[in-house]
């Protein structure tokens, strides 16, 4: 997963302590200025050598920066470029200007790939204060290695955690290819985003079911190894290190980690999906800041998550 290129922040300073922030309510004008996304995708044929002449391939593009000229991928001649800007318009257009306040925004890589993260209204509560506030993510490529995706994900206020995790066969995400008529399904995305938001409630009832079930210390380290978190050479000396200390750490975040002694969380499946988490969003990875960032919402770290859900919903049956 590629670095952090730039990136804005509204509100309460990420984990991760990267990015400009933004002291006002970001507008989509704010946010991509701050983000660093204030640039166009350019295109040009692809050029290449043979037999010591210069030619051109009319049907593959370059996709490249405006400001800095760095290249960012090939794509096919039917690639539709959706530039930073109408990235922008389109999340608007989604959810209702002035209805989401955008938290960060950013770009990896050479700016390859790009993300919106906006705030909506309302939140799930679990039991007591433990709330979860909703955000839509929308994410882009401009090498061609991803659709256009826009992508429910709930974040635990106290602390932070992302749980961006599909409820079962039902998915969180809308995804749009990048085509002529991708400026036309607008309206198809709000629906199907409608029917998404009501899932939000399933998620709420979940959340509860999970803080009801109570489970054991053993219970806690086979959910752990099944969630994926255990390194796949455990049987080794430096993998049975590496696993000893990742159980020991998951362990402590279910005791003692952020928001570990709310009444749902206290030794439930509950508290056990959100040490996980914590320790993907906060803790994996070392202090590489930028690699637990890109990871966690688009790379392994979302895998584990999720696996780590389906998981704890077994648990609660």
């Amino acid at each position: 997963m590629h670095n952090i290129n730039s990136m804005m922040y509204y509100g309460q300073k990420p984990w991760h302590k990267l990015g400009t922030e933004v002291m006002e309510a970001a507008t989509s004008e704010q946010a991509i200025i701050a983000s660093g996304l204030n640039w166009q995708v350019k295109q040009s044929p692809v050029e290449f050598m043979a037999n010591g002449y210069s030619r051109k391939d009319s049907s593959h593009m370059v996709n490249y920066r405006s400001d800095n000229g760095e290249s960012l991928g090939i794509v096919g001649d039917g690639y539709k470029v959706l530039q930073n800007k109408e990235a922008f318009s389109f999340f608007d257009a989604i959810v209702g200007v002035k209805e989401a306040i955008y938290h960060t925004a950013g770009a990896l890589g050479k700016g390859e790939r790009i993300w919106l993260l906006a705030k909506l209204p309302g939140y799930i509560r679990t039991v007591g204060d433990d709330v979860t506030e909703k955000f839509l993510l929308l994410s882009s490529s401009h090498d061609g290695s991803q659709a256009v995706t826009v992508m429910f994900t709930p974040i635990r206020v106290v602390c932070s955690n992302t749980l961006n995790v599909a409820l079962g066969a039902k998915s969180n995400r809308v995804s749009v290819r990048h085509t002529l008529n991708m400026g036309l399904r607008v309206n198809e995305i709000q629906n199907e985003l409608g029917i998404i938001n009501q899932r939000f409630s399933l998620f709420e009832d979940a959340t509860r079911k999970l803080a009801m079930t109570q489970i054991t210390s053993e219970v806690l380290k086979k959910f752990v190894i099944d969630s994926g978190l255990v390194p796949t050479d455990a049987d080794s000396k430096d993998g049975s290190t590496r696993a000893q200390n990742i159980m020991e750490e998951v362990s402590r975040l279910f005791e003692y980690g952020k928001g570990a002694d709310l009444a749902g969380a206290h030794g439930t499946a509950w508290g056990a999906f959100n040490a996980v988490v914590e320790y993907v969003d906060h803790k994996r990875g070392g202090d590489n800041l930028n690699k637990r960032a890109s990871s966690l919402l688009f790379g392994s770290g979302a895998l584990i998550k999720q696996k780590a859900w389906n998981n704890a919903l077994v648990l609660a049956k």
